[in-house]
């Protein structure tokens, strides 16, 4: 088994010519995800094992040899697309987000979420414009990242079932 402890670069800055590309599919959770074992399209089996604070991402070169690149490539998800006009429906938008911790990816027209119920309602409520879509989870994470790490309250959220969401007053 190959143990990938760096990304070797973007897709786009290799040349490819004359080399079988194997991809990796992910969704957005398991390209968050440090340590892993992964397998490609064509079979390979590889252990994921990342620097503190890397992260894969779409089009992430992390094998190469003579014969082959491995890159990671991100699926299609259910989500939401949200379309705020005006500052306060971005500003009540995020807020309610945020307050649910729930992953967001920005983009110059409209927040991308992965699709969830409660949320739903609560843009639904907020008069927002939205749609429910298949499409790949990228954009500028919306998140921050603070000195390498990233924010956590040490809690987690089953989004399975019940929902007793807590609010910050």
């Amino acid at each position: 088994m190959i143990i990938i402890e760096k990304i070797l670069g973007k897709l786009q800055d290799f040349d490819t010519e004359g080399l079988i590309i194997d991809r990796v599919m992910l969704d957005h959770y398991d390209m968050a995800k440090p340590h892993q074992k992964l397998k490609t399209e064509n079979g390979m089996i590889l252990a994921v094992s990342l620097e503190n604070g890397e992260k894969l991402y779409n089009g992430a070169v992390i094998y190469k040899d003579e014969e082959k690149i491995v890159v990671t490539e991100l699926l299609p998800e259910d989500v939401l697309e949200i379309r705020p006009s005006g500052n306060r429906e971005w500003a009540k938008t995020a807020f309610n987000i945020g307050n649910m911790h729930h992953p967001a990816y920005i983009h110059d027209d409209c927040i991308v979420i992965p699709y969830d119920a409660i949320l739903e309602s609560l843009i639904k409520g907020i008069g927002v414009a939205y749609t429910r879509c298949e499409r790949q989870l990228d954009g500028e994470r919306a998140n921050h990242v603070v000195g390498g790490h990233s924010h956590s309250h040490g809690h987690s959220h089953d989004h399975e079932h019940s929902h007793h969401h807590h609010h910050h007053d």
